[in-house]
């Protein structure tokens, strides 16, 4: 690895993408209400009002877009097996313990942002409430891509890429929050501080009824497994894809449901379950299936291949800023309080995230990759100071966009990332 190189790039995130509050708390981008047209009806006075689009007929399944067997769906995985996430999230027992102003930090950015939030974020953090964010996360694709994904999910056109991806048992997703919140028993902003937040919910809505903790966030995990499992699978737009994933986060704290602490430990909860789906030879298989099946149709209905569609299509943010979003709420604007220039240790399972952005590369290359684009050390949840993998400083969007060379003995240099 190119120890000067990486350090190179953690310098740039900490100093030259300085968080303002724009870039940090993120403003729905145009593409994005388009969508909420398509996704449902929104009425902000007196609550909002979502709907789901309805399932239309599944139109014969042709060569290109048959459906995994049962047997496919209903074999045990190797990736299948439970994991323990709370030594992932223990970040947090520190902040408890020893860092009581951290968490008052915490509950005031949430403040802010569920205050400042526009009537147009507020609209959106109620169709994601509630809706499928495979489908409504579909916008991140671009105005035509994006009318294109969603209208397929809709017709039954991705059957495999929706069997994967889907809200309600989705073969791919992530194991439940439940433990970890039950672990760290931290109450919601809501519960805390109920006569400071401003409520949210469609008419008749249920969103605050749940007595369930705050750490992790349980729906920015789910957008997280979603967003993320999208991304390699499309891994053209993953920049975009990963800034809408981060968006949905935010709209956990948009409405008041939950501290930006939760959404960065939804976030490592989210990645790190998909990592899994990608190291695991025999469930890889069905991801690639799927991206193969997303890319056919979405060339077949733009009537051109991927690449001059995305070049054509009113996209839904400019790679540039979708990765100095997400690269934001990585940190959601918090302080150091541990070490800062610790060398980056990723977790080797990580490395499989990038298997569909940077195919040429090994495993080694890829955790090369996965360092140099690193945040920098010592900011909430990060595990560096312990001598442990830091799922936390992963820069998913600057890794999966990274301009990657490699020298003749082997040596993997990034020499910037996104366009």
């Amino acid at each position: 690895m190119d120890n000067s190189m990486s350090m190179q790039f953690n310098d740039e995130k900490e100093h030259d993408m300085p968080h303002s509050p724009m870039r940090l708390f993120g403003a729905v981008r145009p593409a994005s209400l388009a969508a909420l047209v398509i996704a449902g009806s929104i009425a902000l006075t007196g609550g909002a009002q979502w709907s789901h689009p309805a399932a239309k007929p599944s139109p014969a399944p042709s060569a290109t877009s048959a459906p995994f067997t049962q047997a496919q769906l209903d074999r045990v995985y190797e990736s299948d097996r439970t994991v323990d996430y709370v030594p992932l999230l223990s970040g947090f027992t520190t902040l408890q313990t020893s860092y009581p102003e951290v968490l008052d930090e915490n509950l005031t950015k949430t403040l802010q942002i569920n205050h400042d939030a526009t009537p147009e974020e507020s609209a959106a953090a109620i169709v994601d409430e509630y809706g499928d964010m495979s489908y409504t996360m579909g916008n991140a694709l671009g105005a035509k891509l994006g009318a294109i994904y969603q209208e397929a999910w809709e017709e039954g056109r991705l059957p495999k890429t929706v069997a994967l991806i889907h809200k309600d048992g989705g073969r791919a997703q992530s194991e439940s929050t439940t433990p970890s919140k039950n672990y760290f028993d931290y109450d919601r902003p809501y519960v805390v501080a109920p006569d400071q937040v401003v409520y949210r919910d469609k008419e008749g809505g249920d969103a605050y009824s749940s007595t369930s903790g705050s750490y992790p966030s349980g729906h920015t995990n789910q957008a997280y497994w979603q967003g993320t499992l999208l991304a390699t699978l499309l891994p053209e737009l993953s920049p975009q894809i990963l800034a809408r994933t981060s968006e949905s986060g935010n709209y956990r704290v948009v409405m008041a449901m939950h501290y930006p602490l939760d959404i960065i430990g939804g976030r490592m909860m989210g990645q790190a379950s998909i990592a899994k789906r990608w190291a695991d030879p025999e469930f890889r298989s069905l991801l690639e299936q799927a991206s193969a099946e997303l890319h056919a149709v979405l060339e077949a209905d733009c009537g051109a291949a991927l690449k001059v569609c995305i070049a054509q299509d009113t996209s839904y943010m400019k790679t540039k800023d979708a990765d100095e979003l997400y690269r934001d709420r990585l940190t959601y604007g918090f302080e150091r309080i541990g070490a800062a220039g610790v060398p980056m240790d990723v977790p080797r399972v990580a490395a499989a995230l990038l298997i569909s952005s940077h195919p040429e590369l090994t495993e080694s290359q890829r955790i090369d990759v996965l360092e140099q684009t690193a945040i920098g050390s010592g900011y909430p949840l990060d595990l560096s100071v312990a001598s442990t993998s830091s799922w936390q400083r992963i820069d998913l969007a600057a890794a999966m966009s990274a301009h990657v060379t490699v020298d003749g003995k082997g040596t993997v240099h990034v020499a910037g990332f996104g366009s």
